[in-house]
């Protein structure tokens, strides 16, 4: 999960840049950069799949343990995906999108930032067995973010509608490039929404 923080970092950078006028030649050089911590994040994730044990007890079943591996796999791969679809092609922010990207970056980002807490107190979740005060504590953090994938969902919405409403403003790759983007910002919290309900069933199965 670090190495996925890594990249999401990375990716934010980018994306503040971009709303502040950062060269298209710096924002490629920054996504090579981000697709080469998303590499290193594949690596670790390789890694921990080829040392989890075989037919011995752990504390959380091997199962679930690889499926939490994948959803932060994929944050890492959304990640990324931003960086490459920024690189392909410099492309305006309009006056009617610029006025929410902020805060639509924002809500995602906190979603992951809380999730990325979560799994920082897998540790001592399982020192308390997955129970009492500190496993109330992480469902509270799944609820805020399930509630910060919301509201990046509802922004979303909002963005799409004011993109298909001025799409004459903009070239037909732009457009496109604009579309894909607001899926895979979108993505950071739907798969941060994700991978914190995994953790929320794991505490329900124990």
């Amino acid at each position: 999960m670090e190495q996925v923080e890594e990249c999401v970092d990375g990716i934010i950078e980018i994306l503040h840049g971009f709303m502040s006028g950062m060269s298209h030649e710096e924002i490629c050089d920054k996504a090579k950069h981000v697709s080469k911590l998303e590499h290193n994040a594949d690596l670790v994730k390789n890694d921990i799949r080829n040392s989890l044990p075989r037919g011995l007890f752990m504390q959380v079943d091997r199962a679930t343990l690889m499926a939490m591996l994948a959803d932060q796999d994929s944050i890492a791969d959304k990640a990324e995906d931003i960086g490459v679809l920024l690189s392909f092609k410099a492309i305006p922010l309009i006056d009617p999108l610029k006025v929410h990207f902020s805060d639509f970056i924002d809500k995602n980002v906190q979603a992951f930032k809380v999730v990325r807490a979560i799994i920082a107190d897998l540790d001592e979740l399982a020192e308390m067995g997955f129970g009492g005060e500190e496993a109330s504590r992480v469902e509270q953090m799944v609820d805020q973010v399930a509630l910060y994938e919301h509201e990046a969902d509802v922004i979303q919405r909002g963005m799409l509608q004011a993109l298909f409403a001025n799409e004459d403003d903009l070239s037909k790759g732009e457009f496109l490039l604009w579309r894909n983007l607001l899926r895979d910002i979108g993505g950071l919290s739907n798969y941060s929404e994700k991978l914190a309900n995994r953790v929320r069933i794991m505490l329900a199965i124990k």
